[in-house]
């Protein structure tokens, strides 16, 4: 198998946006409150020590195809310099208009993070959102993010006390409607808001709440 994207799921508001996946947890240095992890191999999911509500991206890891997608994935920029992991992302679609970046997994490391920065730089057509809670690599970066690119600082993570001081947009997990309209958030729930919009907003949480 070779790296590729992939379609979004069926709940993204343009189903023929693409999405570049990663194996969750694994690939999240900045996860806290969704921690989770599948196994490689058999697919069974560990939660973090600290975890509070499931990480929807890693449930589907159970299926052997999926983690088979997100590590060849993985495997194809874990330890790659920024060059190299913009010419891996290259098998993007010609005709691919809007992406994803991460319906499961994260930016890992730096060089990962400027690999991307330097791809979506050399698709101008494209338009590209990610939810991310790797903040000290969006951090390093602040003043060099394309113009095509909507990143939103995910709630719930190691560094959201960074997120804040540099007032950058977030998204909070809620458990109502109530919850969310009690902080002033609007919902999103079909990432368009996510991919287009420019303030603070609310993901609601479709699991059963976990235990810390």
């Amino acid at each position: 198998m070779k790296p590729a994207f992939t379609k979004v799921n069926r709940y993204i508001f343009d189903p023929k946006a693409m999405a570049w996946n990663l194996p969750g947890g694994w690939s999240c240095p900045g996860a806290l409150l969704c921690l989770a992890k599948a196994d490689r191999q058999t697919g069974k999911m560990t939660n973090g020590k600290y975890q509070e509500f499931k990480c929807y991206a890693v449930v589907t890891e159970r299926f052997p195809s999926v983690r088979e997608r997100v590590w060849t994935n993985f495997d194809a920029v874990r330890g790659k310099s920024p060059s190299e992991v913009a010419e891996v992302l290259d098998c993007l679609p010609a005709k691919a208009a809007k992406v994803r970046v991460h319906s499961d997994g994260d930016f890992f490391s730096q060089d990962y993070f400027d690999g991307w920065l330097d791809f979506i730089r050399s698709r101008p057509d494209v338009h590209f959102w990610a939810f991310t809670k790797s903040i000290p690599f969006w951090a390093a970066r602040i003043d060099q993010i394309p113009g095509n690119l909507n990143l939103t600082a995910s709630i719930g993570g190691k560094h959201d006390f960074l997120a804040q001081s540099l007032g950058l947009r977030t998204a909070s997990v809620v458990y109502s409607k109530a919850e969310a309209d009690a902080r002033g958030l609007e919902i999103d729930t079909d990432d368009s808001l996510a991919a287009f919009g420019t303030e603070p907003f609310a993901l609601l949480e479709n699991f059963t709440r976990q235990s810390a």
